[in-house]
């Protein structure tokens, strides 16, 4: 009695084949030359009777191990030795008269190894936050008042010499004050702005 994934099996006969392959390159003088040694998957060939006690647990079982076939499912397999990461490569079945709940059967299964992949996954970007577009449309600047500056006048000053100080015209300064430019007292506060 021998299991394929827990599911019990009438096993006649296993036929085992390890075989490796030897990669041999010519050479000028001699035998060919052989380099390395490359394995081969193991292969399992088992043959024996698929038999159930009725005909629902028969079908059943053959649509468990078509299932596992059709799949891809891992199988490990217990017999006279265990074996693991093996799939169906293979399976028929065969009725005769000398069965009555139950199929001869052929299985062939392979050993498989899958390729771990050779990347990281990164994490997923993270978006800036940013604030949502406004649909208002353009904004105008308000000018906002600005206080008058004034100016403490010193000694040589002129209204020249103060609108420069300050970035603005000589002729404004002049005009929002009540001095004539020629006699502008020392100490004296003027607007500027």
């Amino acid at each position: 009695m021998a299991k394929i994934n827990g599911i019990k099996i009438d096993v006649l006969k296993e036929s085992l084949q390890n075989d490796v392959e030897l990669p041999s390159h010519p050479v000028e003088k001699g035998i060919n030359l052989t380099d390395h040694v490359e394995r081969k998957p193991v292969v399992l060939s088992i043959s024996g009777k698929l038999i159930r006690p009725d005909n629902t647990t028969l079908e059943t079982l053959l649509g468990r191990l078509s299932t596992i076939e059709t799949k891809g499912t891992l199988v490990a397999y217990e017999g006279r030795r265990i074996y693991h990461n093996l799939m169906i490569a293979a399976f028929s079945y065969d009725a005769d008269s000398k069965i009555m709940n139950g199929f001869n059967f052929s299985m062939t299964l392979k050993e498989v190894r899958f390729a771990a992949p050779s990347y990281v996954s990164l994490p997923a970007k993270t978006k800036a936050a940013v604030a949502k577009k406004s649909s208002v449309g353009r904004k105008q600047t308000v000018n906002k008042k600005q206080l008058p500056v004034s100016h403490v006048v010193k000694k040589g000053e002129t209204y020249y010499d103060i609108a420069q100080k300050y970035g603005v015209k000589w002729q404004d300064v002049q005009k929002n004050n009540k001095y004539p430019s020629k006699q502008i007292p020392i100490g004296v506060k003027i607007k500027v702005g």
